[in-house]
């Protein structure tokens, strides 16, 4: 395929036309079963008993991990690589034969100490530079305080934290856990040299209650850059789960549900997606209330309504108020967090205290 000369929008279109998600996901290795118009499968991006992973025409959505995304956003995540690559591996027909994507790691995986500092040595390069005019920019549209940002620990990555992992010996810790990653040939090789996938984005990280970072996410400092958030090739945990005190937790779906929450000063805990599972909803067994403010859509209140069954008398299901889709969208709102508190407020009293 010949590359547009009026670049990587073109390129991207001129992809997806010839390039169905079908196509891809047989491609994959994906067993597919058809349900009506769409097809179903086991998602490969997290651990999935029963297919919540499907094939539309136009693109892929997971209800169970909330992955969404188009054949390039596809192949990017099960390659590891950035959208630009997965372009270039599409457009160059490089793909090559049928093969299964590389499966989730398992919930019991613990990283190891010296994967652990390589996080922490990221995440404290990367809060140097919060205040940098891009990041600046970012919190300001999404209506976030940099003093709130600043508590939460949050961060960007700048040039220069590869050059400090390097310099740490770091870097094969780097590369087991996604924070830097091996450049491939055209034909899939690997390349002796690394890039940074998280260059440009603002870090989110998850703390221990000794303030230390044993993972994180980064969010496109923009609204083009796909995929939105790219995370650690770690289990997703139950973000900020160790900073919250008290008998009462207010769990969001989203990374910047999770800052906007608690920038209303909410005691929030992110779950990272849609599923749930077994061994996180035993963490939450120390509250005595747990909000559910999942997003506004189907497949957020299903989560919501499929978690409060296994959280049992627990679990308050609280309403995302009228002209919002999830908390973040509140937050830019006027009045939105007195919106939201009186909302669950409301949900509260329904469940009787």
């Amino acid at each position: 395929m010949a590359r547009p000369g009026s670049g990587w929008r073109d390129l991207k279109e001129e992809v997806l036309r010839l390039y169905s998600p079908l196509d891809v996901a047989q491609r994959y290795g994906l067993e597919l079963r058809r349900m009506g118009r769409v097809w179903a499968a086991r998602c490969p991006f997290h651990p999935d008993t029963r297919p919540s992973f499907f094939v539309y025409p136009d693109g892929f959505h997971c209800f169970g991990c909330g992955w969404h995304g188009n054949v390039v956003d596809f192949v990017a995540a099960a390659e590891q690589v950035g959208w630009r690559e997965a372009l270039d591996l599409l457009a160059g027909g490089h793909l090559g034969a049928p093969k299964a994507v590389r499966p989730p790691a398992p919930e019991e995986r613990a990283p190891t100490a010296e994967e652990l500092a390589a996080v922490q040595v990221a995440w404290e390069t990367c809060r140097r530079h919060l205040r940098d005019r891009r990041p600046r920019e970012y919190l300001t549209r999404r209506g976030i305080p940099l003093d709130v940002a600043e508590e939460l620990g949050l961060g960007y990555w700048a040039p220069g934290v590869a050059t400090r992992l390097e310099a740490l010996g770091l870097v094969e810790a780097a590369l087991a856990v996604g924070l830097l990653r091996r450049r491939r040939s055209p034909m899939g090789e690997e390349l002796p040299r690394y890039w940074e996938p998280f260059r440009g984005r603002v870090i989110i990280p998850d703390l221990t209650r000794g303030g230390q970072a044993r993972w994180l996410t980064g969010r496109a400092a923009d609204d083009v850059t796909e995929p939105k958030y790219l995370n650690l090739s770690l289990p997703k945990p139950l973000l900020g789960l160790d900073t919250v005190e008290g008998e009462e937790a207010a769990l969001v779906e989203g990374p910047l549900d999770w800052v906007a929450a608690r920038a209303m000063g909410l005691p929030a805990v992110a779950t990272l997606g849609a599923h749930v599972g077994r061994l996180k909803i035993t963490s939450l067994a120390r509250f005595r209330r747990v909000f559910l403010l999942f997003d506004a859509d189907e497949a957020g209140q299903q989560a919501a309504r499929d978690l409060a069954k296994a959280l049992g008398r627990r679990a308050v299901i609280v309403p995302i108020p009228k002209g919002a889709k999830d908390v973040a969208d509140l937050l830019l709102a006027q009045g939105g967090k007195g919106r939201l508190l009186r909302a669950m407020e409301a949900a509260r009293e329904k469940k009787g205290g």
